[in-house]
């Protein structure tokens, strides 16, 4: 395989791990303070998506300092996160229907769009470590390369 291929190989491989709704854990820094927790992400083009409110810690991360790190299991990326606005604002409409397909069945329990704090926070990928069963790619979003070599990671999905 060419760079060419490897890349996007690993393209794939970040659409067929996270092309779904996955709980990731979701790291921010701001102020000498770091913060992690659990969230319900969704995979799209090189970017995650995920829902918080707007007093809440990342939100307040992400103002200071945009940089995030995104973990599930033996995965590890890192990005910059924004502030995409509330679910209903018009610029989110195709975004919220996307959303609303992926989160189905626990779509309304899970965002609040009743409430004006609900967030929809858009992480943009620079950095990937991912897996598939024999193989790891890791991925620079920024210069659009990656690289593979054969490591098995220590577990695929929780």
């Amino acid at each position: 395989m060419d760079q060419q291929q490897i890349y996007a190989r690993a393209l794939e491989v970040m659409e067929e791990n996270f092309c779904h709704v996955v709980e990731m854990s979701v790291a921010s820094a701001a102020n000498g303070e770091v913060a992690a927790r659990d969230l319900n992400a969704y995979y799209h083009l090189g970017k995650f998506y995920v829902l918080s409110k707007r007093g809440n810690t990342l939100m307040k991360h992400i103002a200071v300092c945009p940089v995030v790190g995104i973990c599930h299991g033996s995965h590890n990326m890192q990005g910059e996160a924004r502030d995409l606005g509330h679910p209903l604002e018009a610029q989110n409409a195709e975004l919220r229907k996307q959303l609303k397909k992926q989160f189905s069945l626990n779509y309304t329990d899970y965002v609040s769009e009743s409430d004006p704090e609900m967030r929809i926070v858009e992480i943009t990928l620079t950095k990937a470590e991912t897996y598939t069963r024999y193989h790891r790619y890791a991925i620079d979003f920024v210069n659009k390369t990656a690289e593979r070599d054969h490591t098995i990671p220590l577990f695929l999905y929780r």
